[in-house]
């Protein structure tokens, strides 16, 4: 850690060149939030470069990596990430250099970052300080009341450095050009989506314990339509088998946001897709089948789920896939009033007017 430190030093010392780097550990669930904000970058201030670096976990080969990734970090202008980025928080930058967290969930339905630290899910603690997790960062994004609150403490950040931007994929979802060209193209690849009901399932990763995908996908035949479909969306870091039947389409083909645009309803537990639901009213079920132990593993923000959850909490797969058909009546105005009221109108309806978050989130950059 001192060696880098050192060699980092030194290359602080190379010319600040007009660059914007953009870093992640999974550019899947940035892809979206990336592209927007390299738009507004480049529409914006076009002599900018924009490097995007998708940071790998330390291991024997990732000398050369590290070795390019501090060159960047010290030659930039300004930093955005959207998790834990080592080289990110453990070296020392540059005094003016911004650091802007736009994290890739809009909230949080379950305790993550320093929330999880000491429990069986989540790093020790003395790690977490040396390798001083999520330190640096000059600001942070957010798009309501409720997730400054959560961000503040998952992250040891002050209030005052979390900014109501918004994110990216916010413009994106209510962009009504982009949403009908993403429904268009996953109905070009799945015609059959366009007649029935389509049931969308996200759910979160446990760690060390399976997903019940057969259970639902077993409820969904017995109780759906012929025309009705269970689109799947396994999460990244599961690997639990997958129904193989022709009644269940597997979603990996396309980001969860392209499939929220052909989504009748959607099935969760605690993940944070319900902020992108609720910019498209889209109705969402909670299958909390494992409400408790997932509590005492890896623990919950909110005091009472039952309640913070804008949608019905149910315990089994037929329970979930009955509230499906027909989908649940969800008015999720007086739950954007609290969890997206930095974009939303006073009374918890949709933006009037575009809220150009990934405008607002560069400006924050000050690359001026």
């Amino acid at each position: 850690m001192v060696g880098a430190r050192v060699i980092y030093a030194v290359m602080k010392l190379l010319p600040v060149q007009k660059k914007v780097v953009l870093m992640t550990r999974d550019l899947r669930q940035s892809r979206v939030d990336f592209a927007l904000l390299k738009e507004a970058i480049s529409s914006h201030h076009p002599e900018y470069r924009i490097k995007v670096i998708r940071h790998k976990k330390l291991s024997a080969g990732y000398l050369i990596a590290a070795l390019r990734e501090m060159y960047h970090l010290a030659t930039c202008r300004g930093i955005l990430v959207d998790g834990y980025i080592i080289p990110v928080s453990v070296l020392n930058h540059r005094k003016d250099l911004p650091v802007g967290q736009i994290w890739h969930a809009l909230g949080g339905f379950k305790n993550f970052a320093y929330m999880v630290t000491g429990t069986p899910e989540g790093p020790d603690p003395k790690v977490a300080q040396v390798m001083r997790m999520h330190q640096n960062y000059t600001f942070m994004c957010a798009a309501g009341t409720v997730p400054t609150e959560i961000f503040a403490r998952a992250f040891h950040i002050d209030r005052e450095l979390i900014k109501p931007l918004g994110a990216a994929r916010i413009d994106y979802l209510l962009d009504e050009q982009r949403t009908a060209a993403a429904r268009e193209k996953i109905l070009t690849r799945y015609p059959e989506l366009a007649t029935g009901r389509t049931v969308l399932y996200t759910p979160t990763s446990r760690r060390g314990r399976g997903i019940p995908y057969q259970r639902l996908a077993a409820a969904f035949a017995q109780q759906a339509d012929d025309a009705d479909t269970l689109v799947i969306i396994p999460h990244p870091q599961d690997k639990t088998e997958l129904p193989a039947d022709n009644g269940t389409l597997i979603g990996t083909e396309f980001n969860v946001l392209d499939w929220l645009t052909v989504a009748d309803v959607v099935i969760t537990d605690y993940s944070a897709v319900t902020y992108e639901a609720a910019l498209l009213d889209i109705p969402t079920v909670y299958w909390a089948y494992d409400l408790e132990e997932f509590r005492a593993s890896r623990g919950l923000p909110m005091e009472n789920y039952e309640e913070a959850v804008p949608g019905p909490v149910v315990k089994t797969s037929k329970e979930a896939v009955a509230q499906c058909l027909p989908p649940v009546e969800c008015d999720y105005r007086p739950w954007r009033q609290q969890h997206l009221d930095f974009i939303c109108e006073p009374d918890g309806e949709l933006p009037r007017q575009p809220p150009r978050c990934a405008e607002k989130i560069v400006a924050e950059l000050k690359l001026d």
